[in-house]
Formats: structure tokens, sequence, C-alpha cells
């Protein structure tokens, strides 16, 4: 599709636009990703799509040239599934604990590989968060790779594993706003087939779509509302957790009632030295998990195969089965 045939669509303003069909996206992201757009007409794109609103057949072409954009990698030898955690957040309004719920499911022995990026390169604070807990981000596939086999565990910028993306996620500084490109990276899959992706939103319109998109491709998924978009569950009240696999969604936990909620976790959610002595007490039980992070970890052993039933997960947590 021609560009400016997409700008004249997508940009006349909300009354007056028009959506793509799934290849008329797909084409138009695979030339924004492989750099036939002028850094002009990006702008021009990304913010008409923000202003107009992204259609589930957009989405769904633009995650398609994704993975044809995506780096694939061999999962290891003899795991169930491995989880993909997405972390795109730059600033946070209360702590992070993904790298706390990434570190348990490594300990339970679950692969974990956590990718993000803030675009040219630079990296998200929860990768600052992990270099404090001994797990520093990797600086190639190969060591990636050889991280996740010893460690379970492997912390890898967008940039080794879709370069092309991460080019297009820099110009959120340049427009001041994020747009499509971040929320299509929460999609990033290495290894199809092979992965259960965490996947979690911040607006309910954008859970919406990504539901809708989830089932639409029979994606092993958990999905869930969380605080600045990040990962893990809110410290203070739990969302619905929703395990979408074979194209049904399957609600493992609802929405607690607003209501009485615990004392927030007094740290400076900016601060990776704050949020890393955090976790490390939660990991060394000097401080309670929060009971939303420990329904998350359930629901997430649950649904990469390495619990029978929610019940069998549950009580995996509580004795801390494979966490030393």
């Amino acid at each position: 599709m021609e560009v400016a045939t997409a700008l004249t669509k997508i940009g006349r303003g909300p009354a007056a636009c028009e959506d793509l069909a799934r290849e008329e996206a797909h084409d138009l992201f695979q030339r924004m990703l492989d750099g036939g757009v002028s850094q002009v007409r990006l702008g021009a794109i990304l913010m008409a799509l923000r202003w107009k609103g992204e259609t589930i057949d957009e989405m769904l072409g633009f995650a398609e040239s994704l993975a044809e954009h995506t780096v694939q990698l061999d999962a290891p030898h003899g795991s169930r599934r491995v989880a993909i955690i997405p972390t795109y957040a730059s600033r946070h309004s209360q702590p992070n604990l993904m790298p706390a719920l990434a570190l348990r499911l490594a300990q339970t022995g679950v692969p974990v590989l956590v990718h993000g990026s803030l675009g040219e390169g630079r990296v998200p604070p929860s990768f600052d968060v992990f270099k404090r807990l001994g797990r520093p981000t990797a600086a190639s596939l190969e060591q990636a790779l050889e991280s996740l086999a010893l460690h379970n565990l492997a912390v890898v910028p967008t940039h080794l594993l879709a370069p092309e993306l991460d080019q297009l996620l820099s110009l959120r500084d340049e427009l001041g706003a994020r747009h499509v490109g971040h929320l299509i990276a929460k999609l990033i899959d290495p290894m199809p087939g092979e992965t259960l992706r965490i996947i979690c939103a911040s607006q309910p319109d954008a859970i919406e779509s990504l539901h809708e998109l989830l089932l639409e491709t029979n994606a092993e998924a958990i999905l869930m509302h969380a605080p600045d978009g990040e990962s893990s569950a809110s410290s203070d009240r739990r969302p619905r957790i929703t395990w979408l696999s074979k194209g049904e969604p399957n609600v493992l936990y609802d929405e607690e009632p607003q209501g009485w909620s615990p004392p927030p976790l007094r740290c400076d959610p900016n601060d990776p030295d704050a949020v890393a002595a955090l976790i490390r007490e939660m990991m060394e039980g000097r401080r309670a998990t929060p009971t939303p992070l420990s329904n998350q970890l359930a629901a997430c052993l649950l649904a990469s195969g390495h619990a029978r039933d929610l019940m069998h997960a549950r009580a995996m947590v509580a004795v801390g089965v494979g966490m030393t």
C-alpha cells in the first residue's frame, strides 16, 4: 500500500477517516519497519493512528508484519513453555515488581525471556533493576541463550530481537507520546509455538484490543491490567487475570472488589537501587510477596504447563516449590 494513500485514509480526522484492511495494515507496517517511510510521514502515520484508534484488523496486520521482522530462537531443550515478558515503561507510578515475577518463575523451572527498550538501544529502568539483582542485560543473542540455559532467565534488549521496531520506538521522544509500536512490541515472540506471553496494559481499550487479537491468533498468553503497562500485577489490588489458550479465554482470577487494600509499598518506584532492595527482601523471605503478585505467579505456572491445575499452582507458590 502506498504511504500517501494510507495517510489519506487514516488522517482525515475522526469524522471522515477510514480504517485499513488487514492486508493494507500489514503492507504499511512492512514499509515502516523496512525504512521506506520518511521520518515526517512516520510521525504523521503514528499520530493519525493514535487519534483514530487502531482496529483489530489493523492490529492483526501490524502483528503479522512484526513477526516477519522478529529473530527466531530455539527454545531450551526439554522445557515446557518459555515465559515471554515485555517491559517498555520509562517511568513508574509504583514499584515495578516484574523482575520479582521473572525471578520467581525462573527459580521454579520456567524459562523466562524479558525484552524491552526505550528506542535507539536504550534500555528501560527494569533492566537496571535486573542488573542490581545479578541478571545483567544480554549483549548478544548468544549471551541471551546462554543465560536462558544456565539461569532460566535472559534479559534481552529489543534491538537484538526486532531491530527495525526498536528504531520505530525511538520516535516516542520526538512525538511526545506513545504510539502503536509500543502496543505491538508487547506481542514479540521469538519462539513461536513454544511460549507463554505475559501481556499487560494500563488502558481498558488496549486490554480489549489485545484480548481480541490474542484470541484471533490462538495465542498462549496471560492478559491483565497493570499499572504503567508493566507486566506485573499491582501490589495493592489484583486485576482480572485471564489465560488465553487455543482461542478460548479462561478467567483464572476475577478482579478484586474495591475496598480495603494493604498499605502501599514504601519505595521510590523510579529508583532502581530501592526497587532492587525491595525485591531482594521478597526473594529472601524478609518481606511478604504481595498477594496479587502471588496470584499472577500461580496463573503463569499453570499456563506454562508447570502445574496440573490452579490449586496445584497455588500450592507451589505457597510452599515455594523450586524456589531457592
